[in-house]
């Protein structure tokens, strides 16, 4: 069996997240002034919250990958970027935020059913002199995708005193047993709830995907 990689290290979570604010404004001598650049500020302020109360459309792009010998296809978002790791069959990462999708997968014929499969990952999430897991966070359910049924098992764990979730889904497709990873700061789980799971409907094999286009 390979190596089974149970946590990613998410480099420079809390880098540049310095204290925000604006620049002090001189002091002027004119009280017209002052009221002039106070009306300002106030308006440049309301509009940047505006601004950043609206939320962004997210836009997806189709990334392709194997798994031994079987043809996957998932859609990521266009702001994640697609690197090679050897312990990984999948790998993202979002270019500006430390989130992160895994994917991991071994043949059928290599364990009794997808709960074998299930219970040897999960027997291999443990705490370590880096990451802590908050065991009373540790839940399991079923879930199911636009294509496959499984389970998905959250972790809540806390690393160089950065809070991270961590959620497994474990999916039984046509050859393989396999588990989707994501990782990010749990604002991440809060704001991308959508976006995950646009993620998890996308995930098919290319077999799967050609046999309902005919």
């Amino acid at each position: 069996m390979k190596k089974w990689v149970v946590f990613v290290v998410l480099g420079a979570i809390l880098a540049g997240c310095g204290s925000g604010g604006a620049k002090e404004a001189s002091i002027s001598e004119s009280s017209t002034e002052k009221s002039t650049e106070t009306t300002f500020s106030t308006k440049q302020s309301t509009a940047k919250t505006k601004a950043s109360s609206v939320k962004k459309k997210v836009t997806f792009k189709a990334a392709d990958f194997q798994i031994e010998e079987a043809a996957y296809q998932i859609k990521i978002p266009d702001t994640w970027e697609v690197t090679s790791e050897e312990d990984f069959d999948f790998y993202a990462s979002d270019e500006n935020n430390p989130e992160v999708i895994m994917i991991y997968g071994m043949k059928k014929t290599d364990f009794e059913g997808i709960d074998a499969f299930k219970n040897a990952m999960i027997g291999q999430i443990v705490s370590d002199e880096d990451v802590q897991i908050k065991e009373e966070s540790r839940k399991e359910v079923p879930y199911q995708t636009a294509h496959y049924s499984g389970y998905l098992y959250t972790v809540a764990t806390v690393s160089d005193g950065a809070n991270v979730g961590i959620q497994y889904y474990f999916l039984e497709t046509e050859a393989d047993y396999v588990v989707v990873n994501i990782a990010g700061l749990p604002s991440f789980y809060d704001r991308n709830a959508e976006t995950i799971t646009e993620m998890l409907n996308s995930f098919v094999s290319v077999e799967q995907m050609n046999t309902q286009n005919l």
